[in-house]
This record gives structure tokens, sequence and C-alpha cells, in this order.
């Protein structure tokens, strides 16, 4: 049954993702990739669930996805989120000694539909999951080479790139970091559960990018005013 169910929130992704993203050009080569995934690779039914943390943090942030066109997808987490592999990372993915702040450190976790390893897919040169923050985390400004698709299932979040402003973004909406695109995310009160997708060199490591600002940002999202 675990493998059904695995099944059923690797469909409701996708599903989601094709609604949201539309005719946007970002986007159409991950939704060919993730259509022609669906259809020719093997789905490994040998893969173990397991939440080596935050487990209480993740069941609460599911149920915070809001209902309409998130709900099939809220609903099959909700019945199968134990039967993912999720991970913590520790490092993995930024270069060694990368300064990725201790919220970021204590605060996140995520599990692949589709990857290289530890998925319920396959693909050398593609990744597909859910990625978690703890309420009130500042990610820090970071790039990476492999473009990146972010949809929100929770909300709102605060992103900027570059040197801009702040913006919220709410559950739902597409987000594109282009290659080497500098980006960071603020989490406030309502935890952080997305969707997101590196849609080719994956192997290179994610570089973080100083900014004055993070122990200020850091500070404000522990004020109890933050929405």
């Amino acid at each position: 049954m675990s493998y059904a169910h695995q099944i059923s929130i690797f469909e409701e992704a996708r599903a989601c993702l094709e609604r949201a993203c539309g005719c946007n050009p970002d986007t159409k080569d991950m939704l060919h990739d993730l259509n022609t995934i669906g259809r020719s690779e093997t789905a490994n039914d040998c893969l173990s669930g397991t939440i080596p943390a935050h487990a209480d943090l993740l069941c609460d942030t599911i149920s915070q996805i809001p209902d309409g066109p998130l709900s099939k997808l809220k609903l099959a987490l909700t019945h199968a989120h134990h039967h993912l592999h999720w991970r913590v990372d520790d490092g993995e993915y930024y270069a060694n000694g990368a300064d990725v702040g201790e919220g970021y450190r204590t605060g996140n976790m995520h599990a692949l539909l589709v990857g290289p390893q530890n998925s319920l897919f396959h693909a050398n040169d593609f990744l597909l999951g859910f990625f978690l923050l703890a309420p009130r985390t500042l990610y820090r400004d970071h790039k990476h080479l492999a473009p990146e698709v972010y949809m929100p299932l929770t909300g709102p979040n605060g992103w900027r790139f570059g040197a801009g402003d702040w913006r919220d973004h709410d559950a739902g909406e597409i987000i594109y970091n282009a290659p080497n695109i500098v980006h960071a995310t603020r989490v406030y009160d309502i935890p952080f559960l997305s969707l997101f997708a590196w849609t080719r060199n994956i192997a290179q490591p994610c570089s973080v990018v100083f900014a004055q600002d993070w122990d200020a940002v850091e500070a404000e999202l522990q004020l109890p005013d933050k929405p």
C-alpha cells in the first residue's frame, strides 16, 4: 500500500505544477521532463519511508496547506508523508564551510520524488521533491548553477533576488530561479513547505552569498508581530 501512496503523491504533485505553471516558458522543460519520467521510468517500489527529525512540524505544516487547487496533494501528503524518505540537509548541497546559518541547519528537511537516490523515480540530472523549513527561519542568500522551480504549498513567505527588495509569495505561486541568480527566503509564523525542482546541473554545489543584513533579518523574524 505504501507504493500506491507514493505514486499518488507524485501524480498530485505533478498535476499541481502543471496547473500552476500553465504556459510559463521558464517551466516548460521541467514539465516535459516530469511527464517523460512518469511515463518511461519504473517507480522504485522499495523506497523506504523515514522521518529522521521534525515529524510533528511536518504534520503541522501539511495541515496548513490551504484548500482549493492544492487540496488533493494535501490529502495525499496527510495520508502518506511517512512513506517518503525524508532527510535533513547537513551541508550535502553546499561547498565545505558554507555559512548557511543556525536556523537552516536546525530547521530543514526534504524528501525526493525524483532524483539519483532515495527517490521514487530515478533521474541522474533532475530533482523533484518537497522542502520543509521551520517557522521564523532565514534561508540565507545563495546561488547554484541548477535552474530551480519552487511552488510553495504554504504561505505567505518572503523572497528576494539579488539586491532587490523582499516580496511575499503565497501558496500555489510559481517561483523560478535562473542559473546562478542569488536568492533568499524568509519564513514567518507559518512553516514553509514547498515543491521544488532542479532541472539540470544538480551535481554542482550551492554557494552562500554574504549579505550585510542577515543578523537584522534573523532578529526581526523572532519578533512576535511578524505575519
